[in-house]
């Protein structure tokens, strides 16, 4: 049975998807409907480049981004920026209790002061108002869980008017070496700002902008 051109065309681009935006390379998975496609940016900085060049580049076809969709994408963008450093600081946190919490049944004499630190760290964490007494107290006892708690505690509060935000996560790149602790048993996601694209029609087309989350 022989097939249209049209029909030929599409079935080549289904077998080999791309999208792109300059040099950065974009994700893309099949749409709900056929012919449209989700394509996804990884990162602020994606975002912000693509809306700076005015367009991306879907399977060869180059599409042309209005001043609308630029202006979802930016929002939508830095809206999963912020709730990605969230998540990421609270990956980070997860391990730091949990080593704190081993370290204090293997140091049974500080259980006390480790007790009171992971409860002021927890707090913290979640908004709660703590003491200047118990703040001092967690940041001698654990500098680095206490940075980690009043980043989490500025997160929280102003999730909605972070700015500047680094353009790139990493993994942690060295291991604790903390005994029955490992990074791969705490939950980590991610934020990724995602566009609909449609081929239905005399020429492509964007559709709505929404945030994705993401297993890591």
């Amino acid at each position: 049975m022989e097939i249209s051109a049209e029909a030929s065309r599409l079935q080549a681009i289904d077998e080999k998807l791309s999208a792109s935006s300059g040099k950065d390379y974009l994700g893309i998975t099949k749409g709900s409907k056929e012919n449209s496609y989700l394509i996804n940016f990884s990162d602020s900085a994606a975002v912000s480049r693509a809306v700076s060049r005015g367009y991306i580049t879907v399977n060869g076809t180059k599409i042309e981004l209005s001043d609308s969709v630029k202006k979802q994408l930016t929002k939508v963008g830095k809206k999963a920026q912020a709730n990605r450093m969230q998540a990421y600081n609270r990956y980070i946190m997860q391990h730091e209790l949990a080593v704190a919490q081993q370290q204090s049944e293997t140091y049974a004499n500080a259980a006390q002061d480790t007790h009171k630190a992971l409860e002021t760290a927890s707090k913290m964490t979640r908004g709660k108002k703590v003491s200047n007494a118990d703040e001092q107290a967690l940041m001698e006892y654990n500098p680095q869980l206490y940075a980690m708690a009043r980043i989490m505690a500025m997160l929280a509060k102003q999730k909605e008017q972070i700015e500047g935000l680094l353009e790139a996560e990493e993994k942690p790149a060295e291991d604790k070496s903390v005994e029955g602790v490992e990074w791969a048993d705490f939950e980590w996601k991610s934020y990724e700002t995602q566009l609909e694209v449609s081929f239905e029609g005399n020429s492509p087309s964007t559709g709505v902008v929404t945030e994705v989350e993401i297993d890591l």
